[in-house]
């Protein structure tokens, strides 16, 4: 019961997405994947109260600085696909290159900014439990996406059989 108002609590600080951004029913699905990102990222850490009223605030401030991060990387991406299709030369091109590549690793940035905060509110183990929960949650998703039924690298083999071996 704790675990499910605190993860009601959590989505009331989330910010919202998909406001006042096209149909009222895509709204309505980033609301829907939204929390249930948040319930299971709660599931996979087991949280207590306590490491659930000091984590969400965090984890929803470090993900609105990704946000933040990923407008800047669709920003300078169109920038460089526009640059490219009206022939622009290739110092320019550069440059924008090279905003894009910035823009990319400042959004893979923030999360790793916040791992010494989650490691002092978690602990180490729960702070990589929460990585892991965030690629698992990412998976499941397109694998959703992909109507597959089940998400790529979740215990099922890949299409055409067997993993490959690993070379030592």
């Amino acid at each position: 019961m704790a675990v499910a108002a605190l993860t009601v609590s959590a989505m009331a600080q989330t910010p919202q997405r998909g406001q006042g951004h096209g149909p009222q029913h895509h709204g309505q699905q980033r609301e829907k994947m939204e929390a249930e990102r948040i319930a299971y990222i709660t599931s996979k850490l087991e949280l207590t109260s306590e490491e659930a009223q000091a984590f969400w605030p965090v984890y929803n401030k470090a993900q609105a600085e990704q946000k933040e991060a990923g407008k800047a990387v669709n920003e300078k991406f169109k920038d460089l696909r526009l640059a490219i299709d009206e022939d622009k030369s290739d110092a320019e091109i550069d440059k924008l290159l090279k905003d894009y590549a910035k823009a990319r690793q400042a959004k893979k940035d923030v999360m790793a900014s916040y791992s010494e905060q989650f490691v002092k509110v978690l602990g180490a183990k729960k702070t990589a439990k929460l990585y892991l929960a965030e690629e698992g949650f990412r998976r499941q998703q397109i694998g959703r996406l992909g109507g597959s039924g089940h998400p790529q690298g979740q215990g099922q083999p890949r299409q055409g059989g067997q993993r490959p071996q690993r070379q030592n």
